[in-house]
């Protein structure tokens, strides 16, 4: 069978049309181990010079899906040696969800992983912390369905903020945050006032959890590949909702202690408006997932368990409405 044949017998409910997929159009030179950690990102062509620089600074397995061109990737060393390049041809025309978006580059990006950890890293990135290490030290709990969310920190969106240095080691972060000439960068928060909580990282020796999990929460994570549901392919890109089943499905976002990413801070990053906290079709999303991960937990006779909690702690209106109308027990916790 081609890769398109079976990729559409593989998603056949999903509305992407996968003869426009070309797995593996290049595939790096250097092998990565099924142990390695890989990064995955997404990026479109005028962010080309960031998957170099990206590249350059990992040289490790990186995973992306983007259109391109055969010239462009020949002439970058680091390219070459390091991307595994997965093609997708987008028409410039005709209906843009049978084509996809970055949604489902997230997933085949994940899906052709040579890695069995990845970290779904955004491809503006000025700096990373040794991630490696991190996610060998924390492997047990990536092993338990857990992730790891990695910090990030920008600069502040001021016309006087120097952006060309960064602190590369949390003593020297600390001091730049204290002193407001960098921030923790949480999407849709003010700097150091997101979910990721600079209080708490500031303080921690040892990962920690998520103080104050909220279902627009966007941060850069390490994951294994399989055993996690896949990114919302009804929205065009909403990295937010990639993580949102993750964690109804049971898994704990343990922050990690002394690593970062350091990105520009002139990435998107106000305050939810409302019109974007009332998007209709993101707020019944969430009630979707709510009663879809309520009843499996529920039939599989789990609810009451560890694995059902983010359930029992994001989906309480939708669970009296369940309870009521008697799809999951009324015996079960309230």
């Amino acid at each position: 069978l081609t890769y398109q044949l079976r990729l559409s017998k593989m998603f056949s409910k999903s509305l992407i049309r996968m003869d426009h997929l070309r797995p593996y159009w290049f595939t790096a030179t250097a092998t990565p181990s099924p142990d390695q950690l890989g990064i995955s990102t997404i990026l479109t062509m005028d962010e080309w010079p960031h998957l170099v620089h990206l590249a350059e600074i990992w040289q490790g397995a990186v995973l992306q899906h983007l259109s391109t061109i055969r010239r462009e990737y020949e002439t970058q060393t680091m390219l070459a040696k390091h991307v595994d390049l997965h093609l997708i041809v987008r028409p410039s025309n005709g209906d843009p969800v049978v084509h996809g978006g970055f949604q489902d580059s997230r997933n085949l990006a994940r899906l052709f992983s040579r890695t069995d950890v990845v970290a779904h890293v955004p491809v503006t990135v000025l700096w990373v912390s040794d991630l490696v290490t991190a996610a060998k030290t924390y492997h047990d709990r990536l092993l338990d369905g857990d992730v790891l969310i990695v910090p990030t920190f920008g600069f502040p969106n001021s016309k006087n903020a120097i952006t060309d240095e960064w602190p590369t080691t949390k003593t020297e972060m600390v001091e730049w945050a204290d002193e407001k000439r960098i921030g923790l960068l949480d999407y849709h928060w003010k700097l150091s006032k997101g979910p990721t909580s600079y209080d708490t990282w500031r303080e921690a020796t040892e990962p920690y959890l998520v103080p104050e999990y909220d279902y627009h929460y966007t941060p850069i994570y390490i994951s294994t590949r399989d055993d996690h549901p896949w990114c919302e392919e009804r929205f065009a890109d909403e990295p937010s909702a990639c993580l949102y089943s993750i964690y109804l499905n049971g898994a704990n976002l343990w922050v990690l202690p002394n690593d970062y990413v350091v990105r520009t801070g002139k990435e998107p990053e106000k305050m939810l408006t409302a019109e974007e906290v009332n998007i209709a079709m993101y707020k019944n999303y969430r009630i979707e997932q709510c009663v879809f991960y309520a009843r499996q937990f529920d039939q599989a006779g789990i609810f009451e368990t560890d694995r059902a909690k983010h359930v029992q702690q994001e989906c309480a209106k939708s669970l009296g409405s369940l309870r009521k109308e008697k799809i999951i027990s009324s015996t079960t916790k309230k």
